[in-house]
């Protein structure tokens, strides 16, 4: 478990969902997460709360956004968006929604996208904001990015964020992103066997204290099971779909040997 007071600049610092409908994800994820949502004064932006901390957002994907599917970004929290914004193309990346004010107290979001093309979110102003708590059920307890190049996605994140990687051992090819001794986020090859529909993409994963009913719940509201439930050394794990499309994951980190 892990308390957060202050991100870190070039620490991941938000998750939200962008959801194709609103009324229903929150059903559906407060069922599943135990969540309990406080809805923001005068936005349509929704928070999701674990007991009284804030974990995630949501948002209904608006006519304005329209071609754009249900699924969660990351944010990863910046000094400057526009000097960040700025570096990408230098990195490699590309910016896909320039920097932009989200709210009264001017915090400040852009959507980039990395030279695999995996999305991510930069936030400008959440380091004492954000996610209030880690790995624990109802949390998120990890974040990674999939990716069709694993070295270019690699190398845009040490210019853009001065992440290091250390390799992980095992059959795959999954490195840990590190920032001042800390573990940040994973990065994972997409190998041949993951349809080619599949794009990079950037995930989060879920504390949750049953892996397997998280599945069953998935599944009986309309979701589904990419991959059934199996234990790993980060404890037992399982990927899911929500009823909209949206991708994520569920750990029970009780089972957990590192």
């Amino acid at each position: 478990m892990t308390r957060i007071d202050r991100h870190p600049t070039h620490t991941i610092s938000w998750t939200d969902l962008a959801a194709s409908d609103i009324e229903g994800a929150t059903s559906f994820y407060g069922d599943l997460m135990g969540w309990s949502v406080f809805e923001v004064e005068g936005s349509p932006y929704r928070m999701f709360m674990s007991g009284d901390q804030p974990v995630a957002g949501a948002m209904q994907i608006t006519p304005e956004m329209a071609g754009m599917p249900p699924v969660w970004t990351v944010y990863v929290a910046v000094d400057d968006a526009d000097a960040t914004a700025a570096a990408v193309t230098g990195a490699g990346g590309m910016v896909a929604q320039p920097p932009f004010v989200i709210n009264a107290d001017g915090q400040r979001i852009a959507i980039v996208l990395d030279p695999a093309n995996a999305a991510l979110g930069i936030f400008e102003g959440s380091a004492d904001n954000g996610i209030r708590v880690l790995d624990e059920p109802g949390a998120p307890c990890w974040f990674d990015c999939r990716t069709r190049n694993a070295d270019a996605s690699e190398a845009f994140y040490r210019s853009l964020f001065g992440w290091s990687f250390t390799a992980m051992d095992g059959p795959m090819d999954y490195r840990v992103a590190e920032l001042g001794g800390q573990p940040i986020a994973g990065l994972m090859a997409m190998g041949d066997e993951v349809p080619a529909a599949v794009p990079s993409h950037w995930g989060v994963s879920f504390s949750v204290p049953d892996a397997d009913a998280a599945a069953e719940l998935t599944a009986s509201r309309g979701g589904s099971v990419t991959m059934p439930p199996m234990d790993t050394p980060f404890g037992r794990s399982v990927s899911l779909v929500d009823p909209w499309g949206a991708a994520f994951m569920v750990i029970d980190r009780s089972s957990a040997t590192t």
